[in-house]
């Protein structure tokens, strides 16, 4: 496996040279009935074919529609004006889970323990990412996503939690078969708080991430950590909404474990407060 050993800025330049280009078009989801529907944007899906078949992307396509809104696949993109325009088409921003980010992307040689990125996807989110908070769209970021918010931010990974993190909390099954569950403890009166729409504090969560936040990204707040400490939850201060939740709540919705539609319903919510 290649080391590498450069800052994010370069790591994108590599990154695009190496032919990390914008290769597929926008692939939105079927037309709604209802016009009036936010759109939800969903990062990322390689084509229509790729996302219909890809269980995890599915999983926030019945979230964001069981909790009232419209998913649009998310094109991808290499750089900001691309990014624009894929923005352009959307309400919203949901920043899915999946590989992990390369670590030259924040200035690290790659750990042992870090699973193979996928460098086309890494620049496609950072610009996406990157743009949506300069434009101040409404953003949740869950599991890798927040993990991008962080880096976009200009904050750092742990790698491999299992040999770089001291802790007796399982956040994801050896055997990669289900996920593993604990709780957290939510800062009251939070972003995070106030989106779960429960007024209480400890949640049990799923969990299936081996890496995790480490130093924490200019701009951002913790609001939520499990019982060992690793961050669960951030928002970005100087913004309208921007949320990172190490868990997954489209899966929660998905398999009935916790009742996490007002999450993705708050997101929509502050698509609609922002264009009112």
């Amino acid at each position: 496996m290649k080391k590498w050993n450069l800052t994010a800025a370069a790591a994108l330049a590599v990154m695009q040279l190496a032919g990390c280009s914008s290769t597929a078009a926008a692939v939105p989801s079927a037309e709604a009935e209802n016009t009036d529907l936010v759109r939800v944007g969903i990062s990322w899906a390689m084509d229509e074919e790729s996302a219909a078949e890809d269980e995890d992307i599915q999983a926030y396509v019945e979230a964001i529609e069981v909790s009232g809104g419209e998913p649009v696949y998310m094109m991808q993109v290499s750089d900001r004006d691309s990014a624009l325009e894929a923005l352009d088409e959307v309400d919203c921003l949901v920043m899915a889970g999946g590989e992990d980010i390369n670590p030259a992307m924040y200035g690290e040689e790659m750990h042992e323990g870090c699973e193979e990125p996928n460098d086309e996807r890494d620049l496609s989110d950072y610009w996406l990412l990157k743009t949506a908070i300069e434009e101040d769209m409404p953003v949740l970021a869950t599991c890798r996503g927040m993990q991008m918010l962080n880096v976009v931010q200009g904050g750092t990974i742990y790698q491999d939690l299992f040999t770089e993190y001291d802790t007796d909390i399982a956040h994801r099954d050896p055997e990669l078969i289900d996920f593993t569950y604990h709780t957290i403890t939510v800062e009251k009166d939070s972003l995070l708080y106030v989106a779960m729409g429960q007024d209480k504090e400890i949640y049990e969560v799923n969990s299936w991430h081996h890496q995790g936040i480490k130093d924490l990204g200019d701009g951002l707040k913790v609001v939520a950590r499990a019982e060992d400490g690793m961050i669960e939850g951030i928002v970005l201060e100087d913004s309208s909404y921007v949320l990172g939740v190490q868990f997954h709540p489209e899966w929660h919705i998905v398999e009935e474990t916790l009742d996490c539609v007002p999450v993705f319903q708050s997101l929509m919510n502050a698509s609609a407060s922002a264009e009112a």
